[in-house]
């Protein structure tokens, strides 16, 4: 299922020029009836939550949503299998004592924050892991206006007011299982970038690509099931030069939520 960065720079140069190309408009109206229409409108908060792995991470991940500017990432450490940025000099025990913390990433309209929140069982104090610790914190929020439009994307093929991304039609190309996607190139605020392909008998979105410094990200939409009318996918995976770098199993899905007013609030 998965592929290559070559795969996908060797499609870039297929051409559909033999065929009516329909619109990107009129594929991404035939994605969204497919996954609920009116009922995928309707959609105003979600959260999914699941199990996530992330190179020598392994996290129980949340994402909440409030459309149309408010969304916050919520990882909690669940089990390390190798050396984390930052924390290289950690010796196990030291890596026990740490417990079972939680990185927060918000989003609450323009105001955009990420904190470390310790558990109860956690025996050491924040303040003393260090500069490495918040150079990460500070790493995550760089591109997390993109994050989030990317999962707002992949989740409901949506996009924010204050980050509208037009889409224009790019061409019809094979699929790696057979089949045929439709690809869309995406531009929004600043230099952002992302090719969305959609297969042509589903009208479900398989895959979007966006650029990553000097390489290709491919982000692959997979496993989707019915939640209340609405079609959610229920397997996000990264890859890298061929190769998976995260995961993002889906387990649970609520549709319109009740938040607290202080929900997305540092």
């Amino acid at each position: 299922m998965h592929l290559s960065t070559s795969w996908y720079l060797a499609l870039s140069a297929c051409s559909s020029t033999l065929f009516a190309q329909p619109s990107a408009g009129d594929v991404l109206k035939a994605a969204r009836e497919t996954l609920g229409g009116g009922k995928l409108a309707a959609v105003e908060s979600l959260t999914v939550s699941g199990e996530s792995a992330n190179g020598p991470l392994l996290t129980d991940l949340t994402l909440s949503i409030q459309l149309p500017d408010k969304f916050l990432r919520e990882q909690t450490l669940t089990m390390m299998s190798g050396a984390v940025p930052g924390m290289q000099g950690m010796n196990p025990e030291a890596m026990a004592a740490l417990g079972r913390p939680t990185a927060v990433d918000g989003l609450n309209g323009e105001e955009q924050w990420s904190a470390l929140r310790m558990s109860p069982d956690s025996q050491v104090d924040i303040a003393s892991l260090g500069r490495g610790v918040q150079s990460q914190l500070e790493a995550r929020q760089k591109d997390f206006k993109r994050t989030f439009t990317r999962f707002l994307l992949a989740l409901l093929l949506a996009d924010r007011p204050d980050f509208r991304v037009e889409f224009t039609y790019f061409s019809e190309m094979p699929e790696p299982e057979g089949g045929l996607a439709d690809a869309l190139d995406g531009a929004g605020p600043g230099d952002f970038k992302i090719r969305l392909f959609i297969d042509q008998k589903t009208h479900l979105p398989r895959m979007m690509a966006y650029p990553t410094g000097n390489n290709i990200t491919q982000l692959w939409i997979s496993k989707y099931k019915d939640e209340g009318g609405v079609l959610m996918p229920h397997l996000l995976s990264w890859m890298l030069n061929g190769n998976e770098t995260e995961r993002f199993d889906i387990k649970k899905v609520r549709l319109n939520p009740k938040f607290p007013a202080n929900k997305f609030s540092k």
